[in-house]
């Protein structure tokens, strides 16, 4: 068996954090979402004056929906499919224009956050297929 060399770079772990980072997102949103479709009454309490008026089971389906595909996405992104890339960086994205509209409220954490996220969209942008590289595949 002939050993090869890889040609992966330390970018690599950037990737990665991405992907882990992705893991424990949609871990969230499941368990928002499953406390907001299971127990509505915990949640109520903190819905005064909402930019859209949206009911606690739409909102807790919309948080299953992200938490599958975050949950789905970050372990293919340890894979280093191609769709994964490309739904990481949307997501990264995403959550980096959500950072920036509460950039007021939390400049420190929104700050941290988005430099976060542009950091991960460059990783799996620009090293992403080296993490297939990396497992020798």
């Amino acid at each position: 068996m002939d050993v090869e060399e890889s040609r992966a770079t330390g970018w690599v772990a950037w990737v990665l954090f991405g992907g882990i980072a992705l893991v424990l997102l949609g871990t969230v949103h499941l368990c928002m979402g499953s406390l907001a479709l299971l127990n509505p009454d915990v949640l109520a309490g903190t819905r005064g004056a909402l930019l859209l008026p949206i009911s606690l089971t739409a909102l807790g389906w919309l948080h299953m929906g992200v938490g599958v595909l975050a949950v789905i996405t970050g372990a293919a992104l340890f894979l280093g499919r191609l769709w994964a890339r490309m739904v990481a960086i949307q997501l990264a994205a995403l959550a980096a224009l959500f950072d920036f509209l509460f950039l007021a409220e939390h400049p420190v954490w929104s700050g941290i956050a988005i430099v976060l996220a542009a950091v991960v969209i460059w990783a799996v942008a620009k090293h992403g297929a080296e993490v297939a590289d990396a497992q020798g595949k």
